[in-house]
């Protein structure tokens, strides 16, 4: 699996992405990528990656919880096809805009990973 993943980092589901962005940003830090106002991302000292995203109004089956392990791939439908062959349930390829793709899988105590393409 490691050499399938490109970059890893950790995220959170936002109702208000901009509002939430706001409070990071009382923190001390910075955006470092921003994808419309669905989505942003922030350098956190140490190394890792915390991004902030909005489905919107779409409706998208998921684990619960808000947080999880995100893991930038290349070839999700690839990816994903290795996944089952292993015997990893996962979930359906989605959009949630512009050229990326997502899907989710969760390890056995229920931790959500996130793949996404982009």
């Amino acid at each position: 699996m490691a050499k399938m993943i490109a970059d890893s980092w950790v995220a959170a589901e936002s109702k208000n992405v901009s509002r939430a962005a706001k409070f990071y940003q009382k923190l001390g830090l910075k955006p470092t990528r921003r994808m419309g106002r669905h989505y942003v991302e922030f350098k956190v000292p140490g190394g890792t990656v915390l991004g902030l995203y909005s489905m919107g109004r779409k409706r998208v089956p998921k684990p619960k919880g808000g947080w999880g392990i995100m893991l930038r791939v290349k070839q999700i439908e690839k990816r994903m096809a290795e996944l089952k062959r292993k015997g990893i349930r996962c979930g359906r390829i989605t959009s949630p805009g512009g050229d990326s793709k997502m899907s989710w899988i969760t390890d056995p105590d229920g931790n959500r990973c996130v793949l996404l393409q982009f």
